[in-house]
């Protein structure tokens, strides 16, 4: 059972520039993004089958989890 995470812009350098990582189900979105090396808290958005949802969502199988960093700027 797994869900895909697929993380864009800068986030892909955690996966050394890979589109996508299966994670097992059954877990928040906190803890696969904990097990793939993203630190949690440089992720601004979490979209689970194109809804909004929290880190603390618990993933299903075969969803699909899109995240987008935390943009800074000066």
């Amino acid at each position: 059972m797994s869900a895909t995470i697929r993380p864009f812009g800068m986030l892909q350098d955690y996966l050394q520039g890979a589109k996508e990582a299966q994670v097992a189900s059954g877990q928040t979105v906190r803890q696969a993004l904990t097990s793939l090396g993203i630190p949690p808290e440089v992720v601004a958005l979490v979209l689970v089958n194109d809804q909004p949802q929290d880190k603390e969502y618990l993933l299903q199988e075969g969803d699909l989890v899109k995240i987008l960093a935390v943009i800074g700027g000066g």
